[in-house]
């Protein structure tokens, strides 16, 4: 069985979705990626925020987590220090993810 992988950039979504990285709605006229595919026999598709795919695609460099290991923001445990990393370095997907730096890290 062979596995497909397709993406491509939508300038703007026709109807809104719900981004797959960070859980909030995609509004209709907003930009957007968009996914599809089959992964040993399992069909899917997703959309994501175009901020959102674009923090996962380099936490997925940087740390080689590719195919089952690819980060999903929304489900990741939060104990692992990938919430500093997506703090510095996109911080429109930490926010949109509810995530703020605490009181030590501000002090430093």
């Amino acid at each position: 069985m062979s596995n497909l992988h397709s993406d491509r950039m939508i300038t703007a979504v026709r109807k809104h979705h719900y981004c797959e990285q960070c859980g909030r709605k995609i509004e209709p006229g907003s930009p957007a990626h968009y996914a599809f595919g089959n992964y040993f026999g399992d069909t899917y598709s997703n959309y994501t925020h175009v901020e959102c795919h674009a923090a996962a695609h380099a936490y997925a460099e940087l740390n080689g987590c590719w195919g089952e290991d690819y980060p999903w923001f929304q489900h990741m445990d939060r104990d692992i220090d990938w919430t500093a990393w997506l703090l510095e370095h996109h911080p429109i997907v930490a926010e949109r993810l509810n995530i703020e730096c605490d009181d030590e890290e501000a002090a430093q």
